[in-house]
């Protein structure tokens, strides 16, 4: 059910009965600002600002903020523009890039915009940022997450369905709004409706609204390539939400929806203007967060090497480092602790434990002038093994733990569970330069330059011809005209 109130239908209350002849009346009908037409809200527009605020505190917390402010106040600026001549133009609108190579973007209610680093790679010009915020925008001008507050909330009162929120009224928790809609997308009509709000304000904002289509194709093609990557790794591709996954490049209805506005401008581009501004991006992980060479784990910042099995997998995020074997019978977490002023490595490991864990075989860890202590743990009323260790390094204090799906395959994986912990090291010197990671850099075509010869000179290890053709849009064929601007990968 996309709408429950149509224009056709005003209302002031709706009352809905259901389960044995119960009866909840809701002040919850709204004109949406940006399509004329009545809403099932359950939020005021005060409110929607207070779930913005609280949850965008929730974000900073949780996900790294790129730190390059020039990139960051074009992307505002930029943001600004389309914002500005949207149906809610007054809203305190923040654009803010994420630093993750997750191609994707989102908008929180009330405003908060996020677009990942990983997108801007694939992006070539200022009016494809412009149509992927403009999309986003449309999402907060259109209110399609209030909408989808007010839907969840009903489906709970009446015990149908366990959705992104409970209860009457403002709802702010971040895992209930980043596990729902905003990230996922809010189903073929609504974000239909995102895209032609969306180029309508392109086209205002002085922008070609073909770069609407143009996004869309970029996006699918990187999906193609995600998933054929993803099932060669055995695992789940994540892609961008919405339309822009749900929809082929072709759609007729997104075409309609873009041509209808394109008649009206035909709008800047500004692709050299665009690809000034990411020169330098880091492309993959960041030596901010960590880079992954091979089966090691480095960290600049934070001065420290630590190495993995071979046929282990690392998967990197924000808040920590994640780590298991091919077969996913195990699991290892890396992450830091808060500083415990007089405890030392043995006595801190057994406050995490606490009075519900059994400790054994504990022994103590000194590499360089790292100290740390390290022991089995086991929960006294029955459970799996787990391996814990300390790490103090540095001022800092590191928290890794080894576990295992079946209890009687901890004794094998706990060896190299002791592997992984014992290679923690400071970052030696001969790897400061592959622990900066890839970045992205611009070239002028020189004749004879071909994808291929660019291939062999990049520093992507897999697939380098493929995934340069991607971040150029030149995909599957095609080659780089002499004098043209491409992305290459240092």
């Amino acid at each position: 059910m996309k709408r429950i109130i149509s224009s056709s239908y005003p209302c002031k209350n709706l009352i809905l009965v259901l389960l044995v002849g119960s009866c909840f009346c809701f002040s919850g009908c709204a004109v949406n600002p940006a399509t004329g037409d009545y809403d099932f809200v359950l939020m005021s527009e005060q409110d929607e600002q207070k779930v913005g605020r609280k949850n965008n505190q929730q974000i900073r917390k949780q996900l790294a903020i790129l730190d390059t402010q020039k990139l960051q106040r074009y992307v505002q600026e930029v943001g600004l523009k389309v914002a500005r001549v949207s149906h809610r133009p007054s809203l305190p609108y923040q654009f803010k890039v994420i630093d993750s190579p997750e191609v994707n973007a989102f908008a929180l209610p009330g405003g908060y915009i996020y677009v990942y680093r990983g997108l801007l790679a694939y992006l070539n010009s200022e009016a494809e940022l412009a149509a992927v915020l403009a999309h986003e925008v449309a999402h907060v001008t259109a209110r399609h997450s209030v909408q989808q507050h007010g839907m969840s909330t009903a489906s709970n009162v009446f015990g149908q369905v366990v959705a992104a929120y409970t209860g009457i009224g403002v709802a702010g928790d971040l895992t209930n709004i980043l596990g729902t809609a905003v990230v996922r997308g809010y189903g073929r009509e609504h974000e239909l409706e995102a895209d032609g709000l969306g180029a309508s304000y392109l086209a205002k904002a002085g922008y070609n609204p073909q770069a609407m289509i143009n996004v869309v194709k970029i996006l699918k093609h990187h999906e193609m390539w995600a998933k054929k990557k993803a099932e060669a790794e055995g695992r789940e591709v994540s892609t961008y939400h919405g339309i822009f996954s749900t929809h082929p490049e072709n759609d007729t209805r997104l075409h309609e929806v873009v041509t209808s506005v394109s008649t009206q401008s035909q709008g800047y581009v500004f692709s050299d203007r665009y690809l000034q501004k990411i020169n330098g991006l880091a492309f993959g992980e960041s030596v901010n967060s960590g880079v992954t060479v091979n089966n090691q784990f480095l960290h600049k910042p934070m001065n420290f090497k630590l190495r993995f099995p071979r046929h282990w997998k690392i998967i990197n995020t924000h808040a920590r480092l994640v780590a298991h074997p091919i077969e996913k019978e195990a699991v290892f977490v890396m992450e830091q602790g808060p500083i415990k002023n007089g405890f030392r490595p043995d006595a801190y490991l057994k406050s995490l434990a606490g009075q519900r864990y059994r400790l054994r075989g504990g022994e103590s860890i000194r590499i360089g002038n790292t100290i740390g202590y390290t022991a089995v743990i086991q929960p006294k009323l029955g459970g799996s093994y787990i391996r814990l260790a300390i790490l103090f390094h540095q001022g800092k204090v590191f928290i890794l733990q080894g576990q295992v799906k079946q209890s009687s395959a901890f004794a094998s994986y706990d060896v190299e569970f002791l592997q992984i912990i014992k290679s923690f090291q400071l970052l030696p010197l001969q790897d400061y330069q592959r622990a900066e990671g890839n970045k992205l850099t611009l070239i002028k075509v020189k004749p004879g330059i071909t994808f291929s010869e660019l291939a062999k000179r990049s520093s992507l290890r897999e697939h380098a011809e493929l995934q340069l053709r991607l971040i150029n849009d030149m995909y599957p064929k095609g080659e780089p005209k002499v004098g043209q601007w491409l992305k290459v990968i240092k």
